[in-house]
């Protein structure tokens, strides 16, 4: 029997994918009743042998019975649990990797098919763990005086404090952990590495595609809590009627907004992450960040090629950059990166491209140009790998099923095969040498700006867009 002992009891995992798992480990009470609005609060002991094979609840979120079923997921408050992919439950010491799961801040789970660690943890013999916490309005409703602030965050933050606690009895070493999170998971990363709460939790960092951009100031976190009370009432409302009024309360795309991302509260976030970064040296934490060269083609996949019009690519250039910007200019340089196809095609990779440095490649740049600027180690990444689906190129996501090697759930994204393996394989030594202290190519600096380019061939570039990303310089935070 495969048994781990915690500090709150012990529990039974098994073998599968040649690593030892544990699923649906409680890192704090459920939070449920008179705790709903409350900070998470340790988890309770237990006696006996506690069974961890099984995922935990996935934290509420707008998500059909069917496809629950078809994952073979159950929603509920208590969500709060995390994953543990391991070689060995021994005395081993391994570098780990605590992942947290991107959707803003209102979907997902550490339990997504594409999110398994068993590959990963296998190949670089490193512990991998995963996690629930709670979402949407039960995890950033923003009204101080009867909820605590940005809960999702205090979840996360709870779960990093379990594992520098527990985790040496997964055979990893609670001296060596890496936070690693992608699109508001990376957010929520950069959230902590300005975060006095989040001190002495973790020893690097890894952003893999964040739009950093999107951190709420307090006033529009107020605006939003204020329409969400006006339709859900009582805070003791059913888990249903919290759901029925958050998704009356529209995410917006272009710019991209973000209802229920974290927000500026004075405590766990006292300023918006890339200020922060600028204004004040932050804990020397290593990072490794980066983003997907098409980040937002995945969203805008959706529109039709007779929504694609000149006047349409001007509208948003104007919303994303104001009517003082040199659009011709501008668009004259997106243009001048994006010539393959007809036109059509190379208008819709312009379209797409510019809400891409909008909100993941520029402040992704400014943040760690900040903290390279503050004598902190980083390392750039842009990932280049492309969907075998037309029209959807190196898009959001693409990192997740690379990191973990999880292809076949994800054949869409990044295809199937030896070359897709051979990939997978170059990203997670990359990610691996990270983990264990080493670099895995040339850092990053101000003056070089070096990013490794990842593809089939995969060379490093210094001087990375230059020219393109400080178009966005100034530009954040964005007004709410």
């Amino acid at each position: 029997m495969i048994v781990a002992t915690t500090s709150a009891g012990a529990l039974r995992g098994e073998r599968a994918g040649g690593v030892e798992v544990f699923r649906g480990v409680p890192y704090a009470r459920p939070p449920i009743g008179g705790l709903r609005w409350l900070p998470p609060q340790p988890a309770q002991p237990w006696t006996g042998v506690r069974d961890a094979t099984t995922f935990g609840p996935i934290a509420p979120q707008d998500i059909s019975a069917e496809r629950l079923a078809r994952r073979g997921q159950a929603m509920s408050e208590d969500c709060l649990y995390l994953n543990v992919w391991t070689p060995a439950a021994d005395g081993g010491a391994r570098p780990v990797v605590v992942f947290i799961h991107g959707g803003g801040v209102a979907m997902g789970c550490g339990s997504a098919p594409l999110l398994d660690g068993a590959r990963l943890a296998a190949r670089g013999d490193v512990v991998v763990v995963t996690l629930n916490f709670r979402l949407g309005a039960l995890g950033s409703l923003y009204a101080p005086e009867r909820v605590a602030t940005n809960i999702a965050l205090r979840d996360q933050l709870m779960a990093l404090r379990w594992v520098r606690d527990e985790i040496g009895a997964f055979g990893g070493d609670p001296a060596n952990v890496t936070a690693a999170g992608q699109s508001s998971g990376a957010v929520a990363i950069a959230c902590m590495l300005t975060s006095d709460s989040a001190s002495g939790l973790f020893d690097r960092a890894i952003l893999q595609s964040g739009g950093l951009e999107r951190v709420r100031s307090a006033a529009a976190a107020a605006s939003i809590a204020r329409r969400f009370h006006a339709r859900a009432g009582d805070p003791a409302a059913s888990v249903e009627a919290i759901l029925t009024a958050q998704g009356a309360i529209p995410a917006g795309f272009v710019p991209p907004e973000g209802p229920w991302h974290h927000c500026v509260d004075g405590d766990i976030v006292s300023g918006h992450p890339l200020v922060a970064a600028e204004s004040r040296t932050l804990p020397a934490v290593p990072v490794l960040a980066g983003t997907a060269k098409d980040e937002w083609r995945a969203f805008d996949a959706a529109l039709t090629d007779g929504e694609i019009t000149e006047e349409y690519l001007r509208t948003r250039a104007r919303a994303l950059l104001g009517d003082g910007a040199l659009l011709e200019d501008v668009l004259d340089l997106y243009r001048a990166e994006h010539t393959e196809g007809d036109e059509l095609h190379r208008r819709r990779a312009v379209v797409s491209a510019l809400v891409t440095d909008f909100h993941f490649g520029a402040p992704t740049e400014q943040f760690i140009r900040s903290h390279a600027a503050h004598g902190n180690k980083v390392f750039r990444y842009e990932l280049q790998w492309p969907s075998p689906h037309p029209g959807l190129g190196a898009c959001h996501d693409t990192c997740l099923p690379l990191v973990f090697g999880t292809m076949e759930a994800a054949p869409r994204l990044v295809g199937t095969g030896p070359d897709v393996t051979r990939m997978s394989e170059t990203v997670q030594d990359a990610w691996i040498t990270f983990l264990r202290g080493d670099d895995p190519w040339p850092a990053y600096t101000g003056v070089r700006r070096t990013a490794m380019l990842l593809n089939a061939e995969s060379r490093t570039v210094d001087g990375y867009r230059r020219e393109q990303l400080s178009l966005w310089d100034g530009r954040y935070p964005a007004a709410g």
